[in-house]
């Protein structure tokens, strides 16, 4: 039976490019085989625990770094970048845990219980993952933006990376991403069922339309892909540049306090490592996702594609922590010291009981021995 057709539904919900749940693809028994294995495996094992360290590195992430925000040791650009990556942080662990509920769904149910969590996270499962998608992408391009101009036009620079402004782009961002998918809210609506307690879930009359389909999934393409990429490949072609002759920099203040070049130095680094991990787990995935766009293949080719790319820029928003851990020696030694922090406020909260026992036993030792001598007496 390798030649008979049968239809099946493919649901890509994380990368905000998802298939209708009402449309049909034809494959051969094979494919589907295929096709179930590999999303079990990558949707039902791999991202529900990709996500879970996700979650836990981008939780330390904002840690380590609002406490590094706080100490006051840092200049004013230094300072600015650590808050776009504490924004960066939080927008990867909110992608994360919109994710992780993924590798919970059956596949092809289009009919739940009106109280069934699963029947809105399908509705609206796409659309949040692609805000934060579009908002981790956006706040990589202003973070690698702020870098450029403080390291290829210093003083031009002092003019826009302030605080101010970079609170204003990091709220400007946040908008632009709701902004840009509010549209997807409107993706699915519900259908009565037979049963009250029951309904269905069915495409809106706009996402029926092919030609609408297909202008959203072009300006996201253009807007929320090919444009960030140009200029991050810009940026990070300018930091690398940059890098290189940081070695001479580093020579010619070799006998003044290099503690805020190194710290810079590091910042460049990991910038151009997160940069480059976006290409290679982020951009090829859209790329080949866009090919199939215009081409129109949407079939097996591109259901095999959309469950790969899918799990890879899962990775890419919850590897970074791996990446600060691994380049920048600072944030090791505040890992260490906020892990190493636990054991000794347990112990110091152990003493603390303890000593409030013991104190709390003495008047009553010291009130039976005068009573006894009161009654001895």
């Amino acid at each position: 039976m390798a030649n008979e057709s049968y239809y099946l539904t493919i649901n890509c919900s994380s990368d905000g490019a998802e298939e209708d749940l009402n449309s049909t693809l034809v494959f051969t028994d094979e494919q589907i085989e295929i096709l179930r294995a590999l999303q079990y495996y990558l949707y039902s094992i791999i991202i529900p625990v990709v996500c879970s360290f996700g979650i836990l590195g981008n939780i330390l992430n904002v840690i380590i770094f609002t406490k590094k925000k706080n100490t006051g040791m840092l200049d004013e650009v230094e300072y600015c970048t650590t808050i776009c990556l504490v924004s960066l942080a939080v927008s990867d662990m909110m992608f994360c845990i919109a994710t992780f509920p993924v590798g919970f769904q059956t596949l092809n149910q289009k009919i739940f219980h009106r109280s069934d969590f699963m029947l809105y996270y399908t509705m609206y499962s796409s659309v949040i993952i692609s805000i934060f998608i579009f908002s981790s992408t956006m706040l990589t391009v202003l973070t690698a933006l702020m870098r450029y101009l403080a390291i290829c036009h210093p003083f031009r620079s002092r003019q826009f990376i302030s605080i101010k402004a970079t609170s204003i782009g990091i709220l400007v961002v946040a908008l632009i991403s709701i902004a840009f998918n509010l549209v997807s809210f409107w993706h699915y609506i519900t259908d009565d069922c037979a049963e009250e307690d029951y309904t269905q879930i069915q495409m809106s009359s706009l996402f029926q339309s092919s030609s609408f389909q297909y202008t959203h999934k072009l300006l996201w393409a253009v807007f929320g892909n090919f444009i960030p990429l140009s200029i991050l490949l810009y940026c990070n072609l300018q930091l690398i540049r940059a890098l290189r002759q940081s070695r001479q920099l580093r020579l010619l203040h070799s006998r003044d306090d290099t503690s805020c070049l190194s710290a810079h130095r590091r910042i460049n680094i990991t910038l151009v490592t997160i940069i480059i991990f976006f290409f290679i787990l982020v951009a090829p995935s859209e790329i080949t996702k866009f090919i199939m766009l215009l081409s129109k293949d949407q079939g097996f080719s591109y259901a095999i594609v959309s469950l790969v790319t899918n799990t890879l820029q899962c990775i890419n928003f919850s590897v970074n922590f791996v990446l600060y851990y691994v380049i920048i020696a600072p944030f090791r030694h505040s890992l260490h010291e906020f892990l190493c922090s636990f054991p000794r406020a347990i112990r110091h909260m152990e003493e603390a009981d303890q000593s409030s026992a013991n104190s709390g036993r003495q008047p009553q030792t010291v009130m039976l021995i005068s009573i006894k001598d009161k009654n001895h007496i």
